[in-house]
């Protein structure tokens, strides 16, 4: 029933969380050392061709060097990429569980080295189904990948105390041979790596190929 407190009366209230947004997490132990990704990501630095210009850029957002965005392509990733695809193929299968059908299409893959001092600002990865990103090194200043709460408020209510529901970001730590997979929608961003060391990872996006959709619906489509 109700209860009094201050001449109030007080509702007991229920809390539902009624919709979740999925990360996936896994440690692909050792795999950074068997496959040597380290040494591999530095031959593609140094090769490459944008590599001169961004040198003569000043220290900022932008400074954060990027190989091409076509390592998925090359043989000596292979292996790399078909541990991925094993990955996101269970997500799909037993997580998700979409049709188990659907070919796992890397669109891209880049390296990135983001110095002391720079950042990434807040993206997404649209035009695809997954983003991920895979840590081959770690340190104990590298600033973690921050997701932020896609829905935003028309108003901001001042905020007492920090909880679930009036927060908007969630924090996973740079930790070596951690691959991270998200829905390419969610928007991230990494904070200003203040440590000296290089903080290093590769990043991907997704796609899935065959049907969207019930097959013969006017909103069916294959990609």
């Amino acid at each position: 029933g109700f209860t009094h407190k201050q001449g109030l009366i007080l509702i007991p209230i229920q809390t539902h969380d009624i919709f979740k947004i999925p990360v996936f997490v896994t440690y692909l132990s050792g795999i950074t050392d068997d496959l040597q990704i380290m040494e591999l990501l530095d031959k593609e630095f140094e090769n490459n061709k944008f590599k001169e210009h961004l040198d003569e850029v000043p220290i900022n957002q932008w400074h954060i060097k990027q190989t091409r965005s076509n390592l998925h392509k090359k043989k000596e990733f292979e292996p790399f990429c078909r541990v991925i695809s094993d990955v996101v193929h269970s997500v799909i299968k037993d997580i998700m569980e979409y049709d188990e059908n659907y070919f796992v299409d890397f669109t891209a893959m880049w390296g990135n080295r983001q110095s002391k001092g720079t950042f990434f600002r807040s993206h997404a990865h649209p035009n695809n189904v997954f983003g991920g990103v895979f840590y081959p090194n770690e340190g104990e200043d590298f600033p973690p990948i921050t997701f932020e709460r896609p829905f935003r408020n028309d108003f901001a209510p001042t905020v007492a105390k920090s909880n679930t529901y009036n927060g908007g970001i969630s924090k996973f730590p740079c930790k070596k041979d951690n691959l991270i997979v998200f829905p390419a929608w969610l928007e991230h961003n990494i904070p200003v790596n203040p440590s000296d060391e290089d903080r290093y990872s590769i990043s991907f996006n997704i796609m899935l190929r065959g049907i969207f959709g019930w097959a013969g619906s006017n909103q069916s489509t294959l990609f």
